[in-house]
């Protein structure tokens, strides 16, 4: 969130940029709230019901404003299909998931930047290891630092039933 939020001199993106730099590109976000909760979704331009992915979460209210990610998926061979099936329309990197992921988590972190969010948190879900590795690495790149490890032990059960599973919990 705080990578979002810019300083006077320095021009800053708003939702509505990042959807029209998306739909140049052959992508269609939409993004809603209900109460606490907000959800992107991406869907390719040309065959609208061809979902490539989403991101949702929820506001923690206040003292702390956290803007929690709770989930992100891409679903990598859909948007295989979109590139092959959009005659050129759909110019999101064949192969490259982390494309569309930063324009979904792009759209969040404005949503928690426009809640008066100071933090972001996430849980890197380690339900593979290799796709946990690249996770915290890729996002520890983008500025997330690590806050702990979510496990087995007894002393994480809060953390587990926030999260829903085990994994490396990150704050930017």
């Amino acid at each position: 969130v705080a990578a979002a939020a810019a300083s006077s001199t320095t021009p800053s993106w708003t939702q509505q940029d990042v959807m029209d730099f998306a739909s140049s590109q052959g992508l269609n976000l939409t993004f809603s709230t209900l109460g606490p909760g907000y959800r992107v979704v991406a869907r390719a331009l040309h065959d609208p019901e061809l979902i490539l992915g989403y991101c949702e979460g929820f506001v923690r209210p206040p003292p702390q404003r956290i803007l929690h990610l709770d989930k992100m998926e891409v679903f990598r061979k859909k948007v295989q299909q979109a590139s092959r099936e959009s005659g050129g329309q759909f110019q999101v990197r064949s192969g490259s998931s982390f494309g569309m992921g930063l324009l979904l988590g792009l759209v969040c972190a404005l949503h928690g930047q426009s809640q008066n969010c100071r933090d972001a948190e996430f849980l890197a879900i380690d339900d593979r290891p290799e796709q946990h590795r690249k996770l915290v690495q890729y996002y520890k790149r983008s500025g997330f630092d690590i806050i702990k490890y979510v496990g087995d032990d007894i002393g994480d059960i809060p953390d587990r039933l926030v999260w829903g599973g085990c994994g490396t919990l990150m704050r930017q």
